[in-house]
């Protein structure tokens, strides 16, 4: 949450008669258990159809072009195909024809803007083809299929010209805040995997479910988890399918939501078998500091080897500076990113898992005990030849379908040819001043300021924060608006969720509980992307008039 500051000059105002319901007790104990999400069903039926609600993540924005450029292909896939009888084609065949010149000559029929990207990622691809010694013309063929959408996934974990795509976008976007000497800095794209995914929830449960299944997590196990946080890992581990303990490292509120070193030193308890976060933090909206980083990665390499390390990275493209657990300790880090937020393709599902390919989970599932190797060897042997050498990359993959419907797997082939142009159309915006990335940032940051000026509060912009959410420290606002003693009076007489509902009910404005995410109690969290620019200023408008209908008592 940005840094809150009292505007000078804030005056009191009288309020109307006070209307607000107290909860009782016992109905505030069974919503208080909710998931943030699941209560956020109970806030729009209670809010009606004309309600602003700004407790989803769901952007409002889109990348236009990527889509553009994608129909122009699957049609130029579909002229390629060999026409039989009328609306039945022929599949395309790997040495059937040239694809990349074939491709190439399409594009130049293309509108200009959309026809000069796809042959510059033509290009693109050309080049790591080179470099990988990759068949120019098996990659180009493996677009046009993949487009049509006429094959299963081949192989499974990702399409063969989507991962050298993907391999460059996500080694660029956690190395980015790298000086060149760490461990990461000193690998190259190609040292690292990538398997396709439906969005990064998926990717979550994938590796969770696959800890658990190679053994690497069992029940009563600890696992640390950074908050607040994504309310779903604050979720899963608690779910009878795992029964794990969390062990939480709290993020400081008062210091950019940094760790203080009391936190990050819990790591060294070697019962603590793996970390998770998001990074950036949702709904903290903060990425570690690089001094974090740096501690935990001299902790893993200094006791730790052992720890796996999950990080969230969906909402790293929105921050100015991003610090990755890949750049400190990349052979224990899994990254698990999401296209849904910043391209917004929340529909599409689209996300990736990443790990080096000499990663240190490899050694833990070597070391395994012997009881836990035959049982594995019983659950693989129907997908391999050598269970006892399987990757925990493969393992990830044949897990995600249950291993017997591996070969029938992966994610579905269109949505992969999107993903690699929408992840080179980054590339391609980076290397020309970034305007779409700086353009969303733009529109956050003065989404941010323009709410935060409702509540006589100025908004302290920082380079590690996305803006993408807020935490919005309730007593302190009304503090800010109204005095230090109706902010204590707020506190003293009322539950945040009667705050909540009063301001669902009444002005039909609805955001989330931030103790849901692991924030204290009195912390919401407000989406800035899911609503227009100009509903901010009004849903600050309401908090304010939320709160001088609880404060009124002490209002002169």
């Amino acid at each position: 949450m940005p840094t809150l500051k009292k505007k000078k000059g804030s005056k009191r105002r009288l309020t109307r008669k006070n209307r607000v319901r107290k909860i009782p007790h016992a109905l505030f104990k069974k919503l208080k258990a909710l998931s943030p999400f699941e209560l956020n069903y109970q806030l729009i039926k209670m809010a009606g159809p004309n309600a602003l609600n700004a407790g989803r993540g769901n952007p409002n924005f889109f990348n236009s072009f990527g889509r553009q450029v994608f129909a122009n292909l699957q049609q130029t896939a579909i002229s390629l195909s060999e026409s039989r009888t009328n609306d039945i084609y022929e599949y395309p065949l790997h040495n059937e024809m040239n694809y990349p010149r074939a491709l190439e000559k399409a594009a130049r029929s293309w509108p200009r803007a959309r026809g000069n990207f796809f042959a510059a990622y033509l290009t693109y691809l050309k080049k790591l083809c080179r470099q990988e010694k990759k068949d120019e013309n098996a990659i180009m063929y493996d677009i046009v299929k993949s487009s049509l959408g006429c094959y299963y996934p081949v192989p499974p974990q990702i399409q063969p010209h989507l991962e050298l795509v993907a391999q460059n976008f996500l080694y660029d976007l956690v190395m980015a805040a790298a000086t060149g000497n760490e461990k990461g800095a000193l690998m190259k794209p190609s040292d690292f995997t990538c398997f396709a995914t439906e969005g990064a929830a998926a990717g979550i449960l994938y590796v969770f479910n696959t800890l658990k299944e190679n053994y690497l997590l069992l029940p009563k196990d600890k696992i640390a988890i950074i908050t607040p946080i994504f309310s779903p890992y604050l979720e899963m581990p608690r779910l009878l399918d795992y029964d794990l303990e969390i062990v939480e490292l709290k993020c400081d509120p008062n210091d950019d939501y940094a760790l203080p070193d009391s936190e990050i030193d819990k790591l060294k308890d070697k019962k603590i078998k793996a970390l998770f976060m998001v990074n950036p933090a949702n709904p903290a909206a903060f990425s570690l500091s690089k001094k974090n980083i740096d501690r935990i990665g001299e902790i893993v390499d200094s006791e730790r080897r052992d720890l796996i390390v999950l990080s969230d990275n969906v909402y790293a493209p929105f921050a100015d500076q991003y610090n990755s657990f890949m750049i400190s300790c990349p052979l224990n880090t899994i990254e698990v990113y999401s296209l849904s937020k910043y391209f917004g393709t929340t529909g599409w599902r689209l996300g990736l898992t990443m790990v080096a390919k000499n990663n240190r989970i490899n050694d833990l599932l070597k070391n395994l005990p012997a009881k836990y190797k035959k049982k594995l060897q019983k659950r693989y042997k129907i997908a391999t030849l050598s269970p006892d050498k399987l990757s925990f990359m493969d393992r990830l993959v044949f897990d995600s379908r249950q291993v017997a419907e591996a070969h029938v797997g992966g994610l579905s082939t269109p949505q992969q040819v999107l993903m690699g142009i929408l992840l080179f159309y980054d590339i391609h915006d980076r290397s020309i001043g970034e305007p779409y990335r700086n353009k969303i940032k733009s529109i956050l940051k003065e989404r941010l300021k323009s709410f935060y000026n409702e509540l006589n509060t100025e908004v302290a912009i920082r380079p590690t924060s996305t803006d993408y959410y807020s935490l919005i420290n309730i007593p302190e606002v009304c503090s800010n608006i109204f005095g230090k003693d109706a902010a204590a009076y707020l506190v003293k007489n009322y539950e945040y969720l009667e705050f909540l509902f009063h301001l669902v009910s009444k002005y039909h404005t609805i955001l989330l509980p931030g103790a849901g995410f692991g924030a204290t109690d009195w912390r919401l969290r407000i989406s800035l992307a899911n609503l227009h620019d100009k509903d901010y200023p009004i849903i600050g408008k309401n908090i304010r008039k939320a709160l001088k209908d609880l404060v009124k008592p002490v209002l002169k």
